[in-house]
């Protein structure tokens, strides 16, 4: 069957667009997560210029769309990277797509993901599998403790203990699952972006686009994703906190920094074990804390659902000066001792967030010399 492909701005698509959009993405379950809704791509669009939609039709109409900000060298990123942790092309239901041949008749060199959406319907050449955690309660809150406290008895132990020692040297330990005041969000702003410096990673909380972003997120601005920043104080003061996007029935955790005064307690984790027990009372029933950092995410756990992470080259190579630098970097990396190895991953991933992020050359160069280079 024959196809056809194009690529928009975001800013030209007409609102019956929209709707189409929402319409191909309707009732499929793989796509549940408000980064695949296109409002959120939509809001993307508000406060950066640089958001395309690439679409796929055949005789019966909308066949995939695919959001992404389309860099130098015509490479893609996740549109709201790095904050959009799936992404993908949305398929019509029931279809099959080659993303290889859908980037090159595209006209993109290829896609950077960390969160690719793997469904039968995006067929793709091997790239790293991760998986998402996800906390599943349609059986239930009561079995699903008992199912994991029997699975990592001595974690549930040790976080009891905690959780009384805590309110044993204090006078007063607050949960809040979702803390209106503006205030406590600024102030999980400050800490996230005080444990960038403190780890010296690049502030990717900086750029004015992020602050609006999530400024028009936590207000309302998508209609079908609201925000839930929940908190954990301790006589008063802030010791950890969540600002966790929802869609429909799914909570999924973003942001999340905690007090490292506080460190002795684990506050992080007893946040976490608060916010799935309030769930089913808010109306939720999963759970996505994300890929990575499994040791502690695990005990939360009970589905896995595949991701993949890598680099997606179009069908046909895109030769270009921006590519040849990538592949030259990437066998370089490949073929090192590991020592110089694991720098050169590590200002490759930095590089990747700098880039991604920053919009103006001024602050890339600032992001490079602060978290890339010093790894030289």
């Amino acid at each position: 069957m024959r196809r056809t492909f194009r690529v928009d701005n975001a800013d030209d698509l007409s609102s019956a667009t929209w709707d189409d959009l929402h319409g191909l993405r309707a009732n499929q379950e793989a796509y549940k997560s408000g980064f695949l809704d296109p409002d959120f791509a939509r809001l993307i669009a508000k406060v950066r210029r640089d958001v395309s939609i690439t679409f796929a039709e055949d005789k019966s109409g909308l066949l995939a769309y695919w959001p992404m900000h389309i860099g130098m060298g015509k490479w893609a990123r996740a549109v709201g990277f790095p904050f959009a942790d799936q992404n993908g092309p949305i398929v019509r239901s029931g279809e099959t797509i080659d993303i290889p041949e859908y980037l090159h008749c595209s006209n993109i060199a290829g896609f950077k993901t960390s969160g690719l959406i793997l469904e039968d319907q995006a067929r793709i050449s091997p790239i790293i599998i991760e998986h998402t955690n996800v906390t599943n309660l349609e059986m239930g809150l009561g079995p699903f403790i008992e199912e994991q406290t029997s699975l990592y008895p001595k974690f549930f132990k040790k976080i009891a203990r905690l959780g009384r020692k805590l309110e044993k040297e204090h006078s007063e330990a607050v949960f809040t699952f979702d803390d209106k005041c503006g205030e406590t969000f600024h102030q999980l702003i400050a800490m996230k972006r005080e444990q960038y410096a403190r780890t010296k990673l690049h502030d990717v909380l900086r750029p004015i686009w992020v602050n609006k972003m999530l400024d028009m997120l936590r207000h309302g601005e998508c209609e079908n994703i609201n925000t839930i920043l929940s908190t954990l104080r301790v006589d008063g003061r802030l010791v950890a906190a969540e600002f966790n996007m929802q869609s429909g029935d799914l909570l999924h955790g973003w942001l999340t920094a905690y007090n490292p005064k506080f460190s002795k307690y684990s506050p992080g984790l007893l946040l976490t074990q608060h916010i799935i027990k309030a769930m089913p009372q808010y109306g939720f029933t999963l759970y996505d804390s994300g890929s990575g950092n499994s040791h502690y995410k695990k005990y939360f756990t009970n589905q896995l659902t595949p991701l993949g992470k890598g680099p997606i080259f179009a069908k046909t190579k895109v030769i270009n000066p921006i590519g040849i630098m990538g592949a030259s970097w990437s066998f370089i990396e490949a073929n090192s001792p590991s020592s110089i190895a694991n720098n050169m991953g590590r200002i490759r991933r930095r590089s990747d967030q700098i880039i991604g992020t920053e919009t103006m050359f001024k602050q890339r160069v600032r992001g490079f010399s602060k978290a890339a280079l010093p790894f030289l």
